[in-house]
């Protein structure tokens, strides 16, 4: 049997010591890619996810997608979870409420109690004994340190607490939902040898609160949400506690309801109501106040708005109908005709995120432009006020809930790439202005900026090249010169010649200094001319060709690389520019997609919901520039391989 090739072995053979060293090098290159190409991944990566995952903590690498039902008709998704029943089996469930616990104490489990001065104790540190939740001190005695927990004030001596030691107590802990502890009968009783507050439990149980409070999520089962209603808070009568599965849920009668009916509030929160943009600026006018009736009770649309109604009389005399004020003014109101309110739905305000705003007239009413409907970016104006509504599940069909800590939790998803950060940025609008104006003005300003420097450098550059004057190779030095100045020094003498020439808040500075040429792309297409053989000139010349002919038929036609060079760095520099249209534009119709990018994310870079968006428009920002380079990238590099070579 052979033993084994050492390592000298294998670096004494030329070919395995070939193979090692393009591994090494290969290795290198590899992990140096990756380590570059890491932030442009992450982008990328992170435009394709939902809001709530862009932050989540752990990191979550692959985009996916939060299953979720929808409750009934209304629009609204309740989000899945998987969590552990009472009986430890893992199910799908939806959050159908919440419920505030304390930890308590068996009170003749406490042996003893120590009157501490304050400043012997340490500061309350929430700590968890089998479940239950404890604020633990550390005290300080002449034992030394010793876990303990504060139980009451010492009648005695108001500056002490009465604290027992940890040890003695976990046996005796408990979880009680916080609102039956709240309604028990408060009574005196000995705790080792101390008065002390306890409540009596309707089992007839007594108990000591202790705290921390603690909240835990009410769960049930998905099939909930298939018969769920969104009603105005208000209609919710009186409430009363059942049990229902492993936990108590609060019950209503509802309003406008059959007596024996009852619901389950699964959520309470803010809503706005909504309609499509494109009605409300079809349909909706602006009406003097002197041609509406005076106002009578709300109506309720719906189900979900209370809203004002009133009389239109038209002045031209045609008969008289109804309206409903979606905007109210001093003189003048935004009515809609009547008709059209059963097309009102609702969001919840956490959906409406920074919306913009719409001048009519003297009227401004707010339009969220990226709200998306039933998996649709549907422009929705905000009429009316904040509505509190309930979503609401007949008490008979939750046969099953049960509780769990929130931390029990997790969530149901599937891989999926979400694209919905690209539909609402493409639907943004800033101050008015749609998103995709932006791009068009960055292309505008490139567009310009290569025709500048195809014209310019490339006669510059063949002048360089091919002509014989005395005192050029002393001017392309100076050219190449001013390379050597930094862009900043005549910011300041650009900035004041453009305001003299009354330029400034427009798109012209951005451009026009283009076709007066660039010292490097001059310098890389003289470069490259002069590697063409002038005999191809001396032949053209004597056919009768004139020099700006032997240019367009001959040097140009073989200077592809070169060109693509300069169209590449041209596209580069113009398009990713950000401090000359921060300088010069003022007017957000003129804003280029860097400065756009820069507002939006300053604005709303502070809410989360706006992640999304903000990724998916980087990475916008960047196709254009990548699409580019990768099809004139040919082009690029064999012009930057030749641009160093001379006749």
């Amino acid at each position: 049997m052979k033993n084994p090739p050492s390592f000298r072995n294998i670096l004494s053979s030329k070919k395995q010591k070939s193979r090692l060293v393009k591994f090494i090098t290969y290795a290198i290159l590899t992990s140096m890619a990756i380590v570059m190409l890491l932030p442009l991944l992450w982008l990328v990566n992170g435009s394709f996810q939902p809001s709530w995952q862009i932050n989540a903590n752990p990191v979550v690498w692959i985009p996916r997608a939060w299953d979720a039902v929808f409750a009934g008709d209304t629009g609204k998704e309740l989000l899945l979870w998987w969590a552990n029943d009472p009986a430890g089996e893992k199910q799908q469930v939806i959050q159908i409420g919440a419920r505030r616990y304390t930890t308590t104490l068996d009170p003749g489990i406490v042996q003893t109690l120590i009157s501490v001065p304050r400043d012997q104790l340490s500061d309350a540190t929430p700590t968890e004994f089998d479940g239950a939740p404890l604020n633990v001190r550390i005290w300080k005695g002449p034992e030394g340190e010793t876990q303990v927990v504060a139980l009451a004030r010492d009648s005695d001596n108001e500056d002490n607490l009465l604290v027992a030691p940890v040890e003695e107590l976990v046996a005796g802990l408990g979880l009680y939902p916080l609102d039956l502890v709240n309604k028990a009968q408060r009574e005196k009783a000995d705790v080792a040898g101390t008065e002390m507050e306890v409540r009596l439990m309707d089992d007839g149980t007594r108990i000591l609160a202790v705290g921390p409070e603690s909240e835990m999520t009410v769960v049930g089962e998905p099939e909930i949400a298939d018969n769920a209603e969104l009603i105005q808070t208000s209609r919710l009568g009186n409430k009363e506690f059942i049990d229902v599965g492993a936990t108590q849920l609060a019950i209503y009668n509802v309003l406008d309801k059959p007596e024996e009916y009852r619901a389950i509030a699964i959520a309470t929160e803010n809503w706005q109501p909504l309609l499509e943009q494109s009605l409300v600026a079809d349909k909706a006018f602006i009406a003097n106040v002197d041609t509406l009736s005076a106002k009578g009770e709300p109506q309720l649309f719906n189900d979900l708005s209370y809203l004002d109604v009133r009389t239109y009389t038209p002045p031209d005399g045609s008969a008289p109908y109804e309206v409903v004020v979606l905007i109210p003014g001093s003189t003048e109101y935004l009515v809609i005709p009547i008709e059209y309110m059963d097309q009102l739905y609702a969001a919840p305000i956490s959906e409406l995120i920074e919306p913009g705003s719409v001048n009519l007239g003297a009227l401004t009413y707010r339009v969220q432009n990226d709200y998306e409907k039933d998996g649709v970016i549907t422009p929705s104006a905000l009429v009316g006020p904040i509505q509190d509504l309930s979503l609401i599940v007949p008490a008979s069909s939750v046969t099953n809930a049960f509780d769990v800590s929130p931390d029990d939790m997790e969530r149901s998803t599937h891989v999926k790439l979400i694209t919905t950060g690209y539909k609402r940025v493409l639907n943004l609008k800033l101050s008015g202005v749609p998103f995709w104006r932006f791009f068009v003005n960055s292309g505008y300003i490139v567009f310009m900026n290569m025709l500048g420097h195809m014209i310019s450098c490339t006669l510059v550059a063949y002048g360089f090249a091919r002509f014989r004057a005395p005192g050029k190779n002393l001017l392309f030095v100076i050219l190449l010169g001013t390379l050597m100045v930094p862009g900043t020094i005549v910011v300041l003498p650009t900035y004041i010649v453009f305001q003299k020439m009354g330029l400034l808040g427009t798109m012209v500075p951005l451009w026009i200094r283009s076709f007066f040429g660039n010292a490097f792309l001059i310098f890389v297409l003289r470069q490259f001319f002069m590697s063409i053989p002038y005999e191809l000139d001396e032949a053209a010349i004597l056919d009768g060709a004139s020099r700006l002919q032997v240019l367009l038929k001959i040097i140009i036609p073989l200077s592809k690389p070169a060109l693509a060079t300069l169209g590449i760095f041209t596209f580069w520099w113009y398009w990713n520019a950000f401090l000359d249209p921060l300088i010069y534009i003022n007017q957000q119709k003129y804003f280029t997609i860097t400065l756009a990018m820069n507002t939006f994310s300053q604005q709303y870079s502070r809410s989360a919901g706006y992640y999304d968006r903000i990724l998916a428009g980087s990475v916008l920002s960047l196709l254009p520039m990548v699409i580019i380079f990768l099809a004139a990238q040919r082009y690029f590099i064999e012009g930057i391989q030749l641009q160093g070579l001379k006749r």
